[in-house]
């Protein structure tokens, strides 16, 4: 496994993370835009959006995670398909979790699209559950 440096997003990242979230999610809705996501969530909790970079100065995985003042969410994890299977995604995902606790969160939670069955499996293995729930959601 080749290091990963992981830090908190700054805005000359803006054009990488751009990239990888396009390449990560090409079919997301237009609500989800690369642009929007990074600037709503640096606006607005800016501690939950990590980056993480190769030694090359590579950008090559990203999470973004919230705390609610009670659980904390996983909303986006990803990794450029070149970089995967180097064990960065189980880094983000460790940062995240951190980060989250730092903050107070006692539990966490996240949502995977219901055809995405492989990441049912990836997230397992940190422990996380599939629970009874049903997810909603408008789009306001």
């Amino acid at each position: 496994m080749s290091a990963l440096k992981i830090s908190a997003y700054s805005p000359e990242d803006r054009p990488q993370l751009i990239s990888l979230l396009q390449e990560a999610f090409p079919e997301d809705p237009p609500w989800n835009a690369p642009e929007l996501l990074i600037d709503a969530k640096y606006e607005h909790s800016p501690q939950g959006l990590l980056v993480g970079f190769t030694e090359d100065g590579t950008l090559a995985a990203a999470v973004l995670a919230g705390y609610d003042g009670h659980r904390g969410w996983i909303n986006t994890l990803c990794v450029l398909k070149d970089h995967r299977g180097k064990g960065y995604g189980h880094a983000m995902m460790d940062a995240a979790l951190a980060q989250l606790k730092k903050e107070g969160a006692v539990k966490i939670n996240l949502q995977i699209r219901g055809d995405n069955t492989a990441l049912q499996d990836y997230y397992a293995q940190y422990g996380f559950m599939t629970e009874d729930r049903i997810s909603m959601g408008i789009k306001i």
